[in-house]
């Protein structure tokens, strides 16, 4: 008991210690050290996701808060989730701080739902080399939205764009021909249709021709005065970037995995201490990922489920249709991890492809699959050889008095670790003890143990209750 004991406050506190961990790196942010005010730049290089979108929003806080002249957010984008694509929209429309989106380097895009985005800020801003457009709704699929539903479709995403036209005085018809015709715009037609303000090399190019500009912000009119300040990089923090990891679909799929097994290996053997702390973790990082990604539940819910046939394929070995049923699950599960099952073809602002690949979900589910055949087997040969022991007289007088440790609750019947074996084991009627649990071997009957519950005195000499 002393040892579980100590197990369990090892447990506890690396759990506490990666708590705390979890949270200092939650308030590590950039300080806003030097002059004031000054040039803030900030990069979104990748998919317009939820992660994305909150770190706009605390770029777009600390720039107000520290009171940057202009907000430069750097852009390279093939896309995102409509959602997020929405919210970002309206962190751009609502921005008390003015905000240029840049589309840069050369050989970027603003594609998609980046067009929205650029769209959106006070000043839209494209390198040489750059393009943007080609946001006609499409199903989840990446195929052409049924005519029958097209028009429905194609209203709602041209007023939405219209919207931000009409708001940022872009040219709603170019701005419209992007969902309509699926346009896509070089830097030089973009800004020709009127859809970009200007065309920049570099970062100062930029900077020298929104200088003196005027733009209305949620906190007003604002004059752009920008010349000669410092220009500071807003760079992600530490908990963004590890969040930007986490928001794999594949990574959180393996998570969920390790988790259960590592839970089911620390509940079969306790005091392990290891494959517990192991699954906790993984579990904790595959939820925290999967809060970044547009998740179906009943995906996950499959998951879980699978492993919870596993556990049942463990404890009625050689049965084989809770295996069979725990890898079908988990197939399932894993296609349906990411997205909506339910989703009519109806997205108004095109969006990425996100999921498990099926090669990736194949090999995941042959893992699977062959750790249940692997425990369940071994399993079964311990069954096995257990059924075919034998216990002579002698050997059984010497198991009487023997101390064991409960590792399947005695209620009164159950299992306990005798001397590095399990053994099948009963206590009186009426009696029931825990795992984790000390019992005294009382008498032998064939395989089965008659036990007794020990208890420790205030001097600790056992003393046997029965």
């Amino acid at each position: 008991m002393a040892r579980q004991q100590r197990l369990r406050r090892w447990c506890s506190g690396a759990l506490l210690v990666l708590g705390m961990a979890w949270l200092a790196l939650a308030n590590i942010y950039p300080t806003a050290a030097g002059q004031s005010p000054y040039v803030a730049v900030a990069t979104i290089d990748g998919p317009i996701d939820i992660v994305a979108t909150r770190y706009l929003e605390r770029v777009i806080d600390e720039a107000w808060d520290t009171d940057a002249a202009l907000l430069v957010v750097q852009l390279n984008t093939p896309g995102g989730l409509a959602d997020s694509t929405r919210d970002m929209v309206g962190l751009l429309l609502e921005s008390r701080v003015p905000v240029a989106v840049y589309v840069s380097p050369a050989g970027s895009q603003a594609a998609s739902a980046g067009t929205f985005v650029a769209a959106a800020a006070h000043f839209a801003v494209m390198a040489p080399g750059t393009n943007i457009g080609a946001a006609s709704p499409v199903t989840a699929s990446g195929e052409d939205v049924p005519e029958t539903l097209a028009d429905k479709v194609n209203e709602d995403t041209q007023a939405f764009i219209r919207s931000i036209a009409e708001q940022r005085g872009r040219d709603a018809a170019a701005l419209e021909a992007t969902v309509t015709q699926a346009r896509s715009y070089s830097a030089g037609e973009a800004q020709d249709a009127g859809i970009v303000d200007f065309i920049a090399d570099d970062l100062n190019e930029l900077l020298r021709q929104v200088d003196g500009a005027e733009v209305a912000t949620a906190s007003g009119m604002r004059q752009i005065d920008v010349a000669g300040l410092q220009v500071r990089q807003l760079d992600p923090t530490g908990v963004e970037r590890f969040l930007a990891v986490l928001a794999n679909p594949t990574l959180a799929l393996v998570l969920l995995v390790v988790g259960g097994f590592g839970l089911f290996i620390e509940f079969s053997a306790p005091g392990l201490g290891v494959p517990g702390i192991v699954g906790v973790v993984a579990f904790a990082l595959a939820f925290t990922g999967l809060g970044q990604l547009p998740v179906n539940w009943l995906g996950v819910l499959l998951i879980v489920g699978a492993l919870g046939l596993a556990l049942l394929e463990f404890q009625a070995v050689g049965f084989g249709l809770f295996g069979a049923s725990a890898v079908a699950a988990f197939i399932a599960g894993a296609f349906l991890l990411v997205g909506d099952a339910f989703r009519v073809p109806e997205i108004d602002i095109p969006e990425i492809e996100i999921g498990v690949s099926p090669w990736m979900i194949g090999v995941l589910g042959g893992v699977f699959a062959a750790v249940i055949a692997v425990i369940a087997w071994a399993l079964r040969s311990d069954s096995r050889r257990a059924a075919s022991s034998y216990v002579s007289p002698t050997a059984s007088a010497a198991l009487v008095g023997q101390l064991a440790e409960v590792t399947h609750t005695l209620d009164p019947r159950g299992e306990v670790r005798l001397a590095g074996e399990r053994w099948e084991a009963e206590l009186p009627p009426g009696g029931r003890a825990q795992v984790g649990e000390r019992v005294m071997v009382r008498d032998v009957e064939g395989l089965r143990l008659r036990v007794d519950i020990v208890q420790a005195s205030a001097s600790e000499a056992p003393t046997v209750t029965g």
